[in-house]
């Protein structure tokens, strides 16, 4: 399947004089022609832009906001545009790089809507302790556990106001669901 959505689609898109979805349409076509060539094959083709994984990841986040795991909030933070991430002032320095791609970051914010990772806490240390093999080799079991699960979970943005490609939120649609709750689901 394509992930299809995000600022860095929309900005290259723009960049080609395309619309995001004359763009991702082109990278489509060269992925299945690979394929083809490479002789790969597969049951089923997915799209993040198909109407089939619109719905289910619209689905999804109503769901979530019916469940309460989902509210409106502001998020201000340094953005790194390819990486799709958000970091903080320690996470860049003084420099303000991204410390995954390292390249420069800008301040940004906006409104958003956050998903309540932090509710999840008690559940996931008893799903850990419970099944003891789900995390393995056992050093990234620890390293999960003790980097971020035990310190408390941040709550995690879900949504963007400052684009437009994207699944749009349907009951606030100036929001997009942000890419990788989008491209999570379309692995499902």
């Amino acid at each position: 399947g394509l992930d299809e959505h995000g600022q860095k689609i929309q900005e290259v898109a723009i960049a080609k004089e395309k619309t995001p979805q004359e763009y991702v349409d082109e990278m489509a076509n060269m992925a299945k022609k690979l394929w083809s060539e490479m002789k790969i094959e597969y049951d089923d083709f997915i799209r993040t832009t198909e109407e089939r994984h619109i719905k289910v990841v619209q689905q999804i986040f109503k769901k979530f906001m019916e469940n309460g795991d989902i509210y409106k909030g502001e998020y201000e933070g340094w953005y790194c545009t390819p990486c799709e991430s958000f970091w903080t002032d320690t996470q860049v320095g003084e420099d303000h790089l991204c410390p995954d791609c390292h390249r420069p970051v800008h301040k940004a914010e906006e409104e958003c809507f956050f998903f309540k990772t932090g509710k999840y806490v008690d559940f996931l240390k008893k799903w850990y302790d419970d099944n003891p093999k789900f995390i393995t080799p056992v050093a990234r079991k620890n390293e999960m556990i003790n980097n971020f699960i035990k310190p408390g979970l941040q709550d995690l943005c879900v949504s963007r106001t400052s684009f437009s490609s994207g699944i749009p939120v349907d009951f606030d649609p100036k929001h997009v669901v942000y890419v990788w709750l989008d491209a999570l689901t379309n692995y499902i």
